[in-house]
Formats: structure tokens, C-alpha cells, sequence
């Protein structure tokens, strides 16, 4: 795509240039001018703008070659006051645009490479043609030359305004996104932090500080590393290289040493910075696990502590819908685990009892949050067997029901328990 500067600048060159063509038209009809000039005339301020346009379009360096069309602009300028005999006014007008427009986009020293080119072109053509020096305008000419002058310096001022109001708005938008990243950065809990190839800070947000000790977050420092646990240094040292080398996003655990000499876990991301070249910057964001492994590993002792139990342990949601056994569940019953879970409890009732005894028992839950007593029971083969059960409910802390949880073992086997004693006999 052609580069906002070329396109703006075919639009003020064709029509200042256009422009011209009256001042210096009319002055060349008064002297009498021959069919050259005309055809020169033509060529410089209709076909020209059209032909710098596009050389910058099809350049490599579109921008660099506009910037150099100014300088070009100015050195043919330079040659037309020279060629005209330095008129005053006609001089004052082009060499002033030229110059004007050189340094909105290269400033002064483009105000200077301008006014050079404007004299190098000027003494071509005294070279080449002589010198000339009639510096005498007609009124109509000069009011032209005056007028088209201060319409230009009002255009090119008008289109500095714009870009600087535009520029204003971006600045604006870019600093309330760079606020709102800010506060996010500075509020998150997650670790973030942008590191170079080698693992060397080059930012550390906020809430860093609660984990490393300030001293440990310079830019350019390495404490990443001093407080990553020795055993996963090597493994997050491999990890930045070669996201830095490769530009592919990679995630890891790690667990830091933090300032007061606990073990944290967390589990981090590594995402090249878009845009740049390898060796990449990486943005490292790092969330806490720790408390989430802990409760893990709670319930995976819960769950061996399930396993290991004699009883037998069925847990229902409070529809009824069988969330988890045991494995002597399946040994009482014969049912397997894969075979029940997901069922309704009623599928598997062994139909020895009528259905008021169930009401029954499930509002003596509802109402004491607990029911035992000792029931008959049917084998996945057919067997009966007698059973102590107990259902207690389980509620969440609006004291809604969410489970029941169901234990029981068979009475008379090895499984049966000196609780037993004392519970109530459904015959």
C-alpha cells in the first residue's frame, strides 16, 4: 500500500502545481512567449506531479523517494525563477512552497537541502541560458503570485493541523490503553513479567513484589533464575531458549523459591513478543497453583482413603445420579464402578422393598440429615444378602442439599462392623 506522506503529497503537488500554471502563464503571454515555454510550461506543472508520484509508488523505499521528490521539486523551481529572470513575486512564491513544504517533512535541515537545491537548479540553468534578472511583475501576476502563495501556506497549515489533531486523538487512545493495561498489570494476581533470550528481566509487573524481594527484579538481573527451585532451573532455562530461538509459545510448571522461603507452584506460559526478530522477548505469565495441587493432593488421599475403606461408599448428587463408588462397593454388590455411575440410585434398588420405605427414609434425611437401619439387599446375581446402610445428606452454605452419601456393609460378613450394634431392623 502507498504510504499515507506520497498520497497526500500527489494531491498538494498536482494542485499547487496546477495552480502555477496562471501566475507563470501570464507572465510568459505578456513577454510573448514562444510555443517552447509553453510546451515546457505543460510538461513541468501537469506531467510532472503525475511522473514523481509514480516513481515513489513503485519504489522500494516509497517514503524515502517522496521525501527525495521535494529536493527534486525544488531544484526545478530553482531553474524556473531562473529562466523566468527572477521575477520577485513568482520567486518569492515558489521557492517559499517548496522550502515550506520541505520542512513540514524533513524540518529545518529539509529547509536548507531545499533553499541548496532551489540555488543548484537556478545555477544550471543561468549556466546553461545565461542570466537573466527582470524582476518587475504585472499587477494581475503579482496578485496571483501573492494570493496562490498564502492559499498554499493555508493548505499545507491546514493539512499540519489535521495530522496534528489526528496525531492528538492517537495519543490520547494510546494512553488510555496503556492506563488500562496499567491497572490491569498492577491488579492482577497472575505473575507477569517480559524477559529477554537469557532469561534477564526487562519488566516485572506488580504483583512480583509479594513473591521476590525488590532488589531481585532489576532490569537486566537474573533473580528469575535464583529463585526457581534447583530442580526446574535447567528445565525453564531450556524452555526460554527455545522460545526465544524458535518464536513458538511454550507452557511449563515451575515451582519459586519466595521471600519468605516457601515453595510456590505455578504454572507459566512463555509467549514471544509479536513483531520482533529472534532472538524473541518473551512475556512469562505465571498463575499460582499452589493451593489448587494442595487440594488435589487432598482429594487424591481422600479418594485412596475411599478405595481402602471396607464399607461400601455410593455417592449420589441430589437428583439422585450416582457420582462416585468404591471398590467395595463393587465387591458387596457386583455392580462395576463403569456400570452404575451416571445411573439413577432407584436403577439399582433391589426391589425387595416397596417404595414407601425409601420415601421414608429420604424424608427422615431431609428432616435429621441422617438414616440408618438394617435392610435386605440383591446381589447383581441374584444373591441376597442383608445390609447395614446408613444416608446422611450433604449441604453446601445456603444449607441446600447438593449429595447423599451412602455407606454400607454386609452384616455377618468379615466387612461388618461393631457399629452395627443397636441399629434399627427393617425385616
Amino acid at each position: 500500500m502507498t504510504p499515507a506522506l506520497v498520497r497526500t503529497n500527489r494531491v498538494v503537488r498536482s494542485a499547487a502545481f496546477a495552480y502555477c500554471v496562471l501566475p507563470i502563464g501570464l507572465y510568459l503571454w505578456e513577454r510573448g512567449a514562444g510555443t517552447t515555454a509553453w510546451l515546457l510550461l505543460a510538461a513541468q506543472f501537469f506531467v510532472y506531479p503525475q511522473l514523481v508520484y509514480w516513481r515513489a509508488a513503485r519504489s522500494a523505499h516509497p517514503t524515502r523517494a517522496e521525501l527525495d521528490n521535494l529536493l527534486l521539486d525544488a531544484a526545478l523551481l530553482g531553474a524556473w525563477v531562473a529562466y523566468l529572470g527572477f521575477p520577485v513575486w513568482i520567486t518569492y512564491a515558489l521557492l517559499a512552497a517548496a522550502m515550506l513544504n520541505a520542512a513540514v517533512n524533513r524540518g529545518w535541515q529539509g529547509t536548507a537541502l531545499a533553499l541548496g537545491s532551489s540555488a543548484i537548479g537556478a545555477g544550471l540553468w543561468v549556466a546553461v541560458g545565461g542570466l537573466r534578472f527582470t524582476p518587475d511583475t504585472s499587477p494581475w501576476v503579482t496578485f496571483l503570485a501573492v494570493a496562490g502563495s498564502a492559499a498554499y501556506t493555508s493548505a499545507v497549515g491546514f493539512v499540519v493541523w489535521t495530522q496534528t489533531r489526528r496525531l492528538g486523538t492517537v495519543r490520547h487512545d494510546l494512553a488510555r490503553s496503556e492506563e488500562r493495561y496499567r491497572l490491569i498489570a498492577e491488579n492482577a494476581d497472575d505473575l507477569v513479567a517480559m524477559v529477554d533470550h537469557e532469561g534477564r528481566w526487562l519488566y516485572t509487573s506488580p504483583s512480583y513484589r509479594r513473591v521476590l524481594e525488590p532488589a531481585e527484579l532489576a532490569p537486566g538481573g537474573d533473580g528469575f533464575f535464583k529463585r526457581v527451585h534447583p530442580d526446574d532451573a535447567e528445565q525453564a532455562r531450556l524452555a526460554i531458549g527455545r522460545a526465544a530461538a524458535t518464536g513458538k509459545p511454550r507452557e511449563l510448571a515451575l515451582r519459586l523459591v519466595d521471600r519468605e522461603g516457601r515453595v510456590r507452584q505455578y504454572r507459566s506460559r512463555l509467549q514471544p513478543v509479536a513483531g520482533a526478530a529472534a532472538p524473541y522477548k518473551l512475556i512469562l505469565v505465571s498463575h499460582d497453583v499452589t493451593d489448587l495441587r494442595q487440594s488435589e493432593e487432598r482429594m487424591l488421599l481422600a479418594a485412596h482413603a475411599l478405595e481402602g475403606m471396607t464399607e461400601a461408599i455410593m455417592i449420589t448428587g441430589a437428583d439422585g445420579t450416582i457420582v462416585t463408588v468404591n471398590r467395595a462397593f463393587s465387591e458387596i454388590t457386583g455392580h462395576p464402578r463403569d456400570e452404575v455411575l451416571g445411573q439413577p440410585e432407584k436403577a439399582i434398588r433391589s426391589g425387595l422393598l416397596p417404595a414407601e420405605f425409601y420415601d421414608e427414609a429420604y424424608a427422615s434425611v431431609q428432616r435429621d440429615g441422617y438414616w440408618s437401619g438394617t435392610t435386605w439387599n440383591r446381589r447383581k446375581n441374584g444373591s441376597v444378602y442383608r445390609e447395614w446402610r446408613s444416608v446422611r445428606s450433604v449441604k453446601d452454605p445456603a444449607g441446600v442439599v447438593t449429595h447423599y452419601v451412602h455407606v454400607f456393609y454386609e452384616v455377618g460378613s468379615p466387612r461388618a462392623s461393631a457399629s452395627s450394634s443397636g441399629n434399627p431392623v427393617v425385616a
